[in-house]
């Protein structure tokens, strides 16, 4: 089990659910976690989005594979809205552009977001619990 009181200290972050809620800037805690040799979280597996309806919730589950110990670290997306980690963890990128493509999460400093699973003519974002599939306007089209 990885002491993460230091990080408490470090970062102001509650924990719940087994995952750590961060309300400062994810980039520098995910580098802290990466770069600081008692944790060495190397890889990042996934990331993850969750509509709480008034708000969106990113989750980034880390693994360490030199303590074998997996994290999830959430934040919060606000007005849909957060910063890039693919500088931090490259293997970002699709997650990222997954999470646009379905919830509408724009990523700043991801240059390339574009959507992955629906054509570019789709209007909104399928995934959000605000989303009306019974516009007329939803026509699936793949020119």
């Amino acid at each position: 089990m990885i002491d993460v009181s230091i990080l408490k200290e470090k970062f102001n972050f509650n924990i719940a659910d087994n995952k750590v809620i961060v309300e400062s800037n994810i980039i520098d805690v995910l580098e802290y976690l990466k770069n600081t040799p008692e944790y060495k979280f190397d890889i990042l597996t996934s990331v993850a989005a969750v509509d709480l309806k008034d708000k969106i919730e990113l989750i980034y589950q880390l693994y360490s594979t030199g303590n074998n110990f997996t994290l999830n670290v959430s934040v919060i997306a606000e007005n849909s809205f957060a910063k890039s980690v693919i500088d931090v963890y490259k293997s970002a990128y699709f997650d990222e552009c997954e999470i646009y493509d379905m919830f509408g999460v724009k990523f700043e400093g991801n240059t390339n977001l574009k959507r992955l699973f629906m054509p570019e003519s789709w209007i909104g974002h399928p995934m959000l619990k605000s989303y009306e599939l019974k516009d007329e306007r939803l026509v699936w089209n793949e020119k």
